[in-house]
This record gives structure tokens, C-alpha cells and sequence, in this order.
């Protein structure tokens, strides 16, 4: 019998060029999710202008890195979602830093 894969069904029972697919597939609603993320944190950068408050909450990373890790359930370990989402949050803080930026230079 053939591998089982992570979705349950036989690795063997599909083809290269059909598991590529649904891997596009699947990078492209990242994209979405994360670009969706993004929208949603510059956002924020607003409401953290207008509170007066520093673009970076250490302790907001943190939860958000914990929250990640403890909800993960394989096949990826702990320490590679900690690490995407550290690069993911390091993004998203650059462009939440720089929507921030803009913001108070505009005098808004």
C-alpha cells in the first residue's frame, strides 16, 4: 500500500503535476491571508498613531508567537512556525511602520 500523506489519502494516487497544483493553490490563499494580515495591521498602525503609541509591542509578538505555536499541529515543528511567523510579524511591523511614518508626517 501506498504512503499516507498529511490529508489522509495516498501520496502514490496522485501525480506530480496534480500535488504542484494544489500546492499553487494553496500558496496563492497564503498570499491572500497574509496580504489580508497586512491590511489589517497597517490599520492598526492608525489606531496606534492617533493613540500616540510606538509601532513595536514586544509582548503583543509574544502572545502572537505563542498562540502560533501552541495552535500548530504538525507536520511543522514548533521552532519552523515560530520563525515563519517571526518573519511574517517582522513584515508586517516594517509596513505598519511605515504606514506610521507617513501618518505623522502628513500631521494627521
Amino acid at each position: 500500500m501506498g504512503q499516507q500523506n498529511a490529508t489522509g489519502g495516498q501520496a502514490l494516487g496522485k501525480s506530480l503535476d496534480a500535488w504542484r497544483q494544489q500546492i499553487d493553490q494553496i500558496d496563492t490563499e497564503l498570499v491572500r491571508l497574509l496580504n489580508q494580515r497586512a491590511a489589517i495591521a497597517c490599520e492598526i498602525a492608525l489606531v496606534k498613531v492617533a493613540s500616540g503609541l510606538p509601532a513595536y509591542d514586544g509582548k503583543r509578538e509574544d502572545q502572537v508567537l505563542a498562540r502560533v505555536a501552541e495552535k500548530n499541529a504538525g507536520p511543522l515543528d514548533q521552532q519552523s512556525v515560530t520563525a515563519i511567523f517571526h518573519s511574517i510579524i517582522q513584515e508586517t511591523r516594517r509596513l505598519g511602520t511605515k504606514r506610521m511614518q507617513e501618518e505623522q508626517a502628513a500631521g494627521k
